[in-house]
């Protein structure tokens, strides 16, 4: 996945233009990295008039408009080429489905992972779901797969049936109601014949944990995914060794949790501490940088927008608040998060990444290790790590556009992404013997407890 051109390109500034663009790309980024605002599109309200032809003609060319303006590389594509190859295509669509799927198109050849269409929602911003009924019944388990095994359990969410149960990572669920779930071919069917079950009532588990093999109670319930699957969880992994997973950045308050939580290993004794944000997809700039908080001070990133310097991202102390904040070239906070009483860490850290980390999980590791504050252990990385901004077109389709770079405060380039110090992958197999690779790799790092290959967790 190639998500930006940081090398090699001629990002022209055009100084007639810049006085303009700069205030208007600061007000941009200070409300949409906050996470909630969306910008209108200056190309006015739709005239009446000209049929449904004439309204997606309007939109495509102010979302053209859009794009030239403000995408954070100025020559990223020949945009007369780019618009031109798919302008006749939309005015001709027949409906609203067809002119969506030109304009996804239109974007996806940005290919920066991040620039969307996300055309007109269902439901307008801040209005009540339609889907506020339960949802069907989950365990609230993220499993892989062990041929002829079962179901290994990757990662129990909290306040789940599941960990109502007890269920724990690195369980191998061997059967339901006694059948076996080995046999099957992969993941999907394993788990399919697992939700058929838990949909017909309660259910008894077979559970193998390390070398004994257990009988687990479960009734599953609606789970709520979206308030969970970004909770940090901590614990300990020896009386040294704390372990905080912070599996997302969406969300107001996730870096708050991730602080409460550290402070918990702290006092439970935690004299080293791995940091795993494995599967994390990013989310809001200000949360991450609240999280670096915790690790370091000062700048950590620098936005580059259309060859210019545009902000930069800082973290400061005031007392024993951490103030996460996006500093405009003039001085001028254009955003902040404060976490009361944050914690510091100030030990030994290494960080666990993996391919599916991105965005603002990328961004964490790329910091700590940048700075020279911790190693990283796991699976390259993307460099998926533009910054985002919503915009709102007149017709109230809306699109969402990389408009910033981000670079690590000394110049390096965060668009290639993580490449850790050690490289280290977890399999299912390995997992389901109570083996975490990349883990192991992290406190042997650490030089915690005396390492070897078959250390449990």
């Amino acid at each position: 996945m190639v998500s930006v051109r940081s090398a090699g390109c001629a990002l022209a500034w055009r100084s007639a233009g810049r006085a303009l663009l700069a205030p208007l790309l600061a007000a941009l980024l200070a409300a949409a990295l906050l996470g909630g605002a969306w910008a209108q599109s200056a190309a006015g309200e739709a005239v009446p008039g000209g049929g449904v032809e004439r309204a997606f003609e309007r939109t495509f060319e102010a979302a053209v408009a859009i794009v030239r303006e403000h995408y954070w590389d100025a020559d990223h594509l020949a945009w007369d080429a780019w618009a031109a190859e798919h302008r006749e295509a939309a005015a001709a669509a027949p409906d609203r489905a067809a002119f969506d799927a030109v304009m996804r198109r239109l974007l996806r050849e940005l290919d920066d992972d991040h620039s969307t269409w996300l055309g007109v929602s269902a439901r307008t911003e801040g209005s009540a779901p339609t889907d506020v009924g339960p949802g069907p019944p989950r365990l609230g388990v993220q499993f892989g797969f062990a041929p002829g095994r079962g179901l290994v359990v990757e990662r129990v969410y909290p306040s789940s049936p599941a960990a109502a149960a007890g269920l724990r990572r690195a369980d191998v669920v061997v059967a339901v109601g006694g059948a076996p779930l080995g046999g099957f071919g992969s993941v999907f069917e394993a788990d399919g014949a697992l939700r058929r079950a838990l949909e017909a009532g309660p259910a008894t588990l077979t559970v193998e944990r390390r070398r004994v093999r257990l009988e687990v109670e479960v009734v599953a319930a609606s789970v709520p995914f979206a308030a969970i699957a970004g909770a940090p969880h901590g614990h300990m992994l020896d009386e040294r060794t704390g372990y905080l997973a912070v599996p997302s950045f969406n969300g107001a308050g996730v870096a708050a949790s991730a602080h409460a939580a550290l402070a918990g290993l702290i006092e439970a004794g935690a004299v080293t501490l791995v940091l795993d944000v494995r599967g994390n997809l990013g989310g809001r700039l200000l949360e991450a940088g609240a999280l670096l908080g915790a690790f370091l001070d000062g700048t950590w990133a620098d936005a580059v927008a259309r060859g210019a310097p545009a902000w930069t991202a800082q973290v400061v102390r005031e007392g024993d608040a951490l103030l996460s904040r996006l500093v405009s070239e003039d001085g001028t906070v254009m955003a902040q998060s404060v976490v009361p009483g944050a914690a510091v860490w100030r030990g030994p850290l290494v960080v666990v990444v993996g391919a599916e980390t991105v965005s603002a999980g990328e961004l964490v590791a790329l910091a700590l290790q940048d700075g020279g504050r911790a190693q990283v252990v796991g699976e390259p990385t993307a460099g998926n790590v533009e910054a985002v901004q919503g915009f709102t077109l007149p017709d109230g389709s809306r699109l969402l556009l990389a408009v910033a770079d981000l670079r690590g405060p000394n110049g390096l380039a965060f668009a290639a992404g993580v490449v850790p110090d050690v490289v280290s992958r977890a399999e299912p197999g390995d997992l389901a013997r109570g083996l975490d690779a990349p883990v192991n790799e992290a406190r042997r790092l650490l030089g915690g407890l005396p390492f070897t290959p078959d250390r449990r967790f």
